[in-house]
């Protein structure tokens, strides 16, 4: 189960403040250019192109390990991308067989609710493919969710602080 696509609802019965699209948007477009809000593993990060809805990053998982770029396509209320390979080449082109393509969805339900996908192939980060093999879907759900709901929590919390 290499590839993999964890969904959380963004607002569920009782949370508040209650999310809007343009919320959620905001937040991943602060999520792109400060992802260590976001995903604590990232240590450092370096925009090194930001063209407003194209942008090219490098980042850094911990100290020591090596520099990753990311070129990022983000489409309006809906989608963002990254593909994300080793610093030395350009994503997009790249035949670096670390390279990623991670999505941020936000999707809606038949009733209007608020969904927030996040999607990783051929491969995720933040696993081996070694560890990934050993989880059941469950466990690898419970691992991607938390990133998903991490980012959701971060943005409710950037919400209620006037931030967004």
């Amino acid at each position: 189960m290499p590839s993999f696509a964890s969904t959380r609802l963004i607002n569920p019965p009782g949370v508040e403040p209650i999310l809007t699209v343009e919320q959620v948007w905001k937040g991943l477009q602060r999520k792109a250019r400060e992802p260590q809000r976001f995903v604590p593993a990232i240590s450092e990060c370096r925009i090194d192109d930001d063209q407003g809805n194209q942008m090219t990053r490098i980042v850094r998982f911990g100290e020591g390990t090596p520099e990753m770029r990311e070129e990022i396509s983000a489409f309006e209320d809906c989608i963002v991308y990254f593909e994300a390979s080793s610093a030395s080449e350009p994503a997009s082109t790249s035949s670096d067989p670390d390279r990623i393509r991670i999505t941020n969805t936000i999707s809606h339900g038949p009733a209007d609710e608020l969904f927030l996908t996040f999607t990783f192939a051929p491969r995720m980060p933040h696993l081996s493919d070694e560890q990934a093999a050993s989880m059941s879907q469950q466990q690898v759900n419970a691992v991607v969710g938390r990133g998903v709901q991490q980012t959701v929590d971060v943005i409710r919390e950037m919400v209620r602080a006037g931030e967004l």
